[in-house]
């Protein structure tokens, strides 16, 4: 029983320490990079892909897993608008790698997934400033 009771006062120091290092002094502003409005389509089979959901990974720059990724939910007309910190705020300047998951009843991918790794999927996209229009995604 007193080794119990050391785990649970253990459990409870870590998540103090985790909850208090993710509220760190830093101001959210600080750390936020400039984003662009990011605007596409995503089509599969010629119809939208309600439901889906497209993520974008940053080419050139390393995984760090405290920054948001840009990612947007695709609407029933195929249209989706990216955020990274609020709702379509957009994405910050660079080449990004992008891919898709889109589940199926059942939770299976409906697209097998061609497009939910990085490493495999062949979608690109590039964000520059100001307002971005990408070319409409057209998957098989």
């Amino acid at each position: 029983m007193h080794v119990r009771k050391w785990g649970e006062v253990a459990t409870v120091i870590l998540l103090a320490l985790f909850f208090s290092a993710c509220s760190s002094g830093r101001k959210s502003s600080e750390v936020r990079k400039p984003v662009h409005p990011v605007h596409g389509q995503l089509f599969v089979g010629g119809k939208p892909a309600a439901g889906a959901f497209v993520f974008f990974v940053p080419v050139n720059e390393p995984a760090n897993p405290t920054d948001p990724r840009p990612r947007a939910e695709v609407g029933p007309d195929g249209s989706f608008g990216v955020s990274m910190y609020g709702d379509k705020d957009g994405a910050p300047v660079g080449e990004y790698l992008v891919t898709v998951m889109w589940e199926g009843e059942g939770g299976y991918d409906k697209l097998k997934g061609q497009y939910s790794d990085a490493t495999r999927s062949k979608l690109r996209a590039v964000v520059k400033q100001g307002a971005n229009e990408l070319p409409p995604f057209k998957l098989n």
